[in-house]
């Protein structure tokens, strides 16, 4: 495993205070696919055995490991699945983290434990949940990731794929909610925008080829518009037989 971590460029990481999470003005996103995270995971499993470690229980962070740790589950042969939610709360001045349901001691209690995240930006979620597994006497602990970003302050044991450039992933897993949270804050109230108007301004703002998009996950955007009328956040538009959305205020 030292092969993978000695391939990270150490002048690259930055510290977590310096780490800037824009709300568009040109944030790269990349979107993903099933075949590909599956991939990374066939990575993280080669890594693993290639380690020889043999974990008797997987521990997946809510909700973004619970994909690696099922197919990682199936991979590495271990049949004992665990889910852990590290909450993140931002106040006034100050960012703060924090588990929010317990899990039970034997679960862990003497055995090699596996911790597995999607994607590692900071390290904090990990770390947390590595620090509050040890609390419950495991015999081992191990950490792995799918996408290890070059911010990240803490080096997972396993990851999959390293990111030297900082970008947005959406994942298969949650892509209505991150477009939707995309689309909202491209579009401006109460004007008339076609479908290629939004994917233009997406592409703008967030540099998500249309092309690649529709390539990826075919047809999808079509249906974040329409779940974004269907709850209420759009106005369909119909003149002169095209469809046009109008973003309420």
């Amino acid at each position: 495993m030292d092969q993978y971590k000695k391939a990270i460029p150490k002048t690259l990481n930055l510290k977590p205070s310096s780490i800037k999470f824009y709300k568009g003005d040109k944030l790269k996103c990349v979107v993903t696919t099933w075949e590909y995270m599956e991939s990374l995971c066939r990575k993280v499993a080669e890594q693993i055995i290639e380690d020889g470690f043999k974990a008797d229980v997987i521990v997946a962070l809510a909700k973004g490991g619970w994909f690696a740790g099922r197919v990682l589950c199936d991979l590495l042969n271990v049949r004992d699945l665990i889910s852990l939610n590290v909450e993140h709360y931002t106040g006034v001045d100050e960012k703060s983290i924090e588990i929010k349901y317990s899990i039970p001691k034997e679960a862990v209690d003497s055995k090699n434990v596996l911790i597995v995240d999607d994607l590692v930006n900071t390290g904090l979620s990990l770390n947390t949940a590595k620090e509050y597994v040890k609390e419950f006497n495991p015999k081992t602990i191990k950490t792995a990731t799918l996408q290890l970003l070059s911010t990240s302050q803490f080096i997972p044991d396993y990851f999959g794929e390293y990111m030297e450039e900082f970008a947005w992933v959406i994942f298969p897993w949650n892509f209505i909610e991150e477009m939707v949270d995309i689309t909202s804050k491209v579009m401006k109230a109460n004007e008339l925008w076609s479908e290629w108007d939004i994917k233009w301004e997406i592409y703008k703002q967030f540099e998500i080829n249309p092309i690649y998009l529709e390539i990826s996950q075919p047809r999808r955007f079509e249906e974040v518009l329409e779940i974004m009328h269907r709850r209420g956040i759009f106005e369909k538009v119909v003149k002169n037989g095209k469809t046009f959305w109008r973003l309420r205020v």
